[in-house]
């Protein structure tokens, strides 16, 4: 797995470009997976096709299309054959899609499928050039132009003033909540900002896909996460699951949420080196 640097113009939105390719798709054992993050996503896919495993459902996704994956509160399990198997991600920061795509991101919330069902003929339009392109680079900086200039589009629009201030505020709070490993209460966040809650609520709903509460549960996850994917153990941090959790059972059920496995099921029996390179970047 490689990574691109955002363009100029994407780097306040974009958290991460990945490029994953493998001749020989991913291993059966690895047990592929992508937790969540608070981040949406585009994907392509080029090669063999390769099954997505959301909340018990498996799907089929055929190469050469471009995918949305909302934001997620669970994983999702990725598998395929034992052929040629590559894909593109562009993963959005949690303020990051609704400036530039332009959607409701509410809409959005666990969604995973074709891109043209929320983003219509740019996705369609998209889709087609991206398989007129055989290099890799070339996908990528044609993702990135084409992103630019939707956001550009979005950004003139009749809508500036109403996107553009709420977004300043909701990037405030996800940064504070990301600062704080997601253990600030949001009554302080509200607090802070001079907002009431349900504001905060309404607006993160909008522009994120979910509240508040939840993503801060997600970064508290994030926070042990990272860590496993640098190869430390669990047992390295344990006092320092009561400064993010109630207790033991608090942080056991929230992790089953996150990955489907207990912790310590899930460190000794699940290599993951997909999800651990995209956790470390």
């Amino acid at each position: 797995m490689s990574f691109t640097a955002p363009r100029r113009e994407l780097r306040p939105f974009i958290q991460a470009i990945w490029i994953f390719e493998s001749p020989t798709g991913l291993p059966a054992a690895d047990g592929a997976m992508a937790t969540p993050n608070g981040c949406c996503k585009l994907t392509f896919a080029f090669g063999d096709a390769f099954v997505s495993i959301a909340n018990g459902k498996a799907t089929v996704r055929p190469p050469d299309r471009l995918n949305f994956v909302g934001v997620r509160d669970s994983s999702i399990v990725l598998q395929s054959g034992p052929r040629s198997i590559g894909c593109i991600g562009i993963e959005f920061v949690p303020h990051g899609a609704f400036p530039v795509l332009g959607i409701p991101m509410r809409e959005t919330f666990n969604e995973l499928g074709d891109a043209d069902a929320v983003l219509g003929g740019w996705a369609r339009e998209v889709e087609g050039a991206l398989n007129d392109l055989q290099d890799v680079s070339q996908k990528v900086a044609y993702l990135q132009e084409q992103l630019i200039r939707l956001r550009r589009k979005n950004q003139d629009g009749p809508l500036l003033g109403k996107r553009e201030r709420p977004n300043a505020l909701v990037a405030y709070c996800v940064q504070t909540l990301q600062a704080a490993g997601g253990r600030m209460p949001i009554r302080e966040l509200a607090e802070r900002t001079g907002y009431s809650s349900r504001y905060l609520n309404t607006l993160f709903e909008e522009q994120v896909g979910l509240s508040p509460k939840v993503l801060a549960g997600i970064f508290r996850f994030q926070r042990f996460y990272r860590r496993w994917a640098e190869g430390r153990s669990f047992d390295l941090f344990r006092h320092e699951l009561y400064d993010y959790y109630y207790d033991q059972s608090h942080f056991t059920k929230e992790f089953i949420k996150m990955t489907g496995y207990p912790p310590r099921k899930f460190t000794r029996q699940v290599r993951n080196e997909f999800g651990r390179r995209l956790a470390v970047g």
